[in-house]
């Protein structure tokens, strides 16, 4: 039988009546889905926003630290100059401006634009192109 699985046994429904399944494959290996450049970007959009939530504590810390005093200013200022403090900030930035390129291009499309699926695929296209542009600007930004 392999990955897919066959259905075809009686259901009782809540009338009673005896309904059958149609014999269809179910397909469990996620692996050879091949998603649309809409669905990627949309599904990006939402594992940026999750991201955001939870970087969002490092960067109040941050903000709360530096703005206690100033030997927490200071403390602040020298933990940014390492490589991991370093990489925190890039991830949050890189995901940051994804997500809002992401999310102008949802209100645009909200609006009515880019609904067509060759006007939606690119736009999605341009949308994640500019956020690995984003990212790598925040990079260079970052380190040098």
């Amino acid at each position: 039988m392999g990955l897919e699985k066959q259905v075809d046994e009686p259901l009782c429904g809540q009338d009673g009546q005896v309904t059958v399944k149609k014999q269809r494959p179910v397909n469990l290996d996620l692996t050879t889905i091949s998603m649309p450049a809409t669905a990627k970007a949309s599904i990006f959009h939402r594992v940026t926003g999750v991201a955001l939530f939870f970087a969002l504590t490092f960067v109040i810390w941050a903000w709360s630290e530096s703005l206690s005093s100033a030997e927490g200013f200071e403390f602040v200022k020298g933990l940014f100059s390492g490589f991991i403090a370093k990489f925190i900030a890039w991830g949050t930035i890189s995901v940051l401006a994804y997500h809002l390129i992401g999310g102008i291009r949802h209100i645009i499309m909200d609006m009515g634009h880019w609904e067509e699926l060759e006007s939606g695929n690119f736009s999605a296209k341009i949308a994640m192109a500019l956020g690995v542009v984003a990212s790598v600007l925040a990079g260079v930004w970052i380190w040098f």
